[in-house]
């Protein structure tokens, strides 16, 4: 659905008056937030977080008119845009803000799904990446500590901003 958002918007793309940076805006403003519709009940896995970072260059891609045929690599896109990429920060920030919320709420029921708490025997073979466990890789912190911090409301939003300011760093030595 982002990317029919993506090609509605063309004419704005071919459009010379408007900007580099407004077209920025108006892309993160009208497609963004249909890509990440929902995104803080997602479990996002190693091959997710490729797509997500593979559509966000493919945004760019269209937002520059640039074919896939000419050969260009992410490095010099994001150069040329002047941009890191953010869409994959942007989810995590949302889903770990979504969880100290509902960790904090009263709802008993929402807090045990969210923490994968289910009665009876779980399946052989290796467990499956779960909600929480994005959770605690991408804040680096045990269960108890995540618990604790998320009761403090301003600390928590800290412990937030941290870790997607780390995931940022990571991500740009990694790419």
């Amino acid at each position: 659905m982002a990317k029919k958002r993506m090609q509605d918007l063309v004419n704005i793309w071919k459009d010379k008056t408007i900007t580099l940076q407004l077209k920025i805006k108006i892309m993160k403003t009208l497609v963004w937030t249909v890509m990440t519709y929902g995104a803080e009940g997602w479990t996002i896995k190693k091959k997710q977080e490729k797509k997500i970072n593979s559509t966000e260059m493919w945004f760019y891609r269209r937002l520059l008119r640039i074919s896939w045929r000419e050969r260009r690599t992410d490095q010099n896109i994001l150069e040329e845009l002047n941009e890191e990429r953010k869409l994959l920060n942007y989810i995590k920030k949302r889903k770990l803000t979504f969880f100290g919320h509902t960790c904090r709420s009263k709802c008993t029921l929402m807090k045990n799904i969210l923490q994968g708490r289910m009665e009876g025997k779980r399946q052989r073979g290796r467990p499956r990446i779960n909600y929480f466990d994005n959770i605690k890789s991408w804040t680096q912190m045990t269960t108890r500590e995540i618990y604790d911090v998320i009761l403090e409301r301003d600390v928590w939003r800290q412990m937030v901003h941290e870790a997607v300011r780390a995931a940022n760093v990571l991500g740009n030595d990694a790419g």
